[in-house]
């Protein structure tokens, strides 16, 4: 099976070999741009695995976490729907299969939130996670949305970098090789195989 990892910058994916890895740049218009253009040549991948880094918006939420769904923390959901019903709210994310749509998230799920906005705000960072959300990050719903376009299964893998707070920045950069290890580390475990 032919996997290709993805991440937003190369820092995340500095360990990683032995796989064929794609760096998109950052954000969600370019993330999606990139993989998309990757997905619709000739030698399609069997799936996707976006790996990188993001913020955890709760206490307790640390080390490498394999994401259930995405959504958007930066997408107006309660306006679109007034002028157009009922829309999804985000993926449902499986080794297996395709992304899914999916209007509501269930309790128990690890779900990322993906904006175009570096959270660096505890408070902003409060009311994303009351929304039942466990991490953001800049790129991994633009990713499964690519992904399902194209039918092709994705798996989410992200390194806990940062708190999402006013200290998100300095976190970043003083743990982004630990967390590119680690990640190559998933990688070379989990995909590439012994």
């Amino acid at each position: 099976m032919t996997t290709l990892v993805v991440a937003a910058l190369a820092e995340e994916v500095a360990h990683v070999s032995g796989v064929e890895v794609l760096v998109t740049g950052v954000g969600k218009a370019v993330a999606a741009a990139a993989l998309a253009r990757r997905l619709a040549s000739s030698e399609r991948p069997a799936r996707v695995v976006n790996v990188g880094t993001a913020g955890a918006l709760r206490a307790g939420v640390s080390g490498l976490i394999e994401v259930d769904h995405v959504t958007q923390h930066d997408f107006p959901y309660a306006a679109i729907e007034l002028l157009a019903g009922p829309v999804d709210r985000g993926y449902r994310l499986h080794a297996d299969v395709a992304p899914v749509p999916v209007a509501t998230f269930p309790t128990d799920a690890t779900v990322l939130a993906t904006g175009d906005v570096f959270v660096a705000d505890p408070v902003r960072a409060a009311q994303i996670a009351a929304e039942g959300v466990a991490l953001v990050d800049m790129e991994g719903f633009a990713y499964a949305a690519a992904c399902a376009s194209f039918g092709i299964p994705m798996r989410c893998v992200k390194a806990v970098s940062d708190a999402a707070d006013d200290e998100a920045g300095a976190s970043w950069l003083d743990t982004i090789d630990a967390c590119a290890r680690d990640l190559a580390a998933w990688v070379s475990c989990h995909i590439v195989g012994p």
